[in-house]
């Protein structure tokens, strides 16, 4: 189930990705080159982007890719580490839940707000947050409970 919930999130954010850059790419060709801006482009753009970067973070949890960086944890004392392999999921959780929650709030005050340039609902910029949320904890929680269970000599 998790496999297939990878393979459809890098999908998601590999078109994302592509339609993103295709987008500017044509937002300003029309612009420089045609002297005809698209009106659609940047809000269309800018709603991709917020889907890749949110979905894009929960592919890093998944990954334990985010949160911390190498070069500066590997030079604190093991007791530091350690204490920061304790603290870091936690933090990550309750950000997470945060993020469902108020996203949740966002979605109910942006439903009827509307693109002037798109025929779409605000409802779409907003959504990704508490799902991005949702989905981070579908997969911390395994990976921490995958992680307790492992004797402490095999922990990383």
């Amino acid at each position: 189930m998790i496999k297939v919930l990878d393979h459809l999130m890098e999908a998601a954010c590999a078109i994302a990705s592509v339609a993103l850059a295709v987008i500017v790419f044509i937002q300003v060709f029309n612009r420089f080159v045609l002297k005809t801006p698209l009106a659609w482009s940047e809000d269309l753009a800018m709603l991709l982007f917020q889907w890749m970067v949110f979905l894009g973070a929960a592919l890093g949890v998944r990954r334990m890719r985010h949160f911390g960086i190498e070069l500066l944890v590997q030079q604190l004392p093991a007791r530091a580490r350690h204490a920061l392999e304790l603290v870091v999921p936690v933090i990550i959780g309750i950000v997470a839940i945060i993020m469902v929650s108020q996203g949740i709030t966002l979605l109910s005050f942006n439903m009827t707000r509307m693109y002037s340039t798109m025929n779409l609902s605000y409802t779409w910029a907003y959504l990704p947050i508490p799902v991005s949320g949702i989905l981070i904890l579908i997969y911390l929680i395994p990976l921490e409970v995958r992680r307790w269970k492992e004797p402490p000599e095999r922990r990383p």
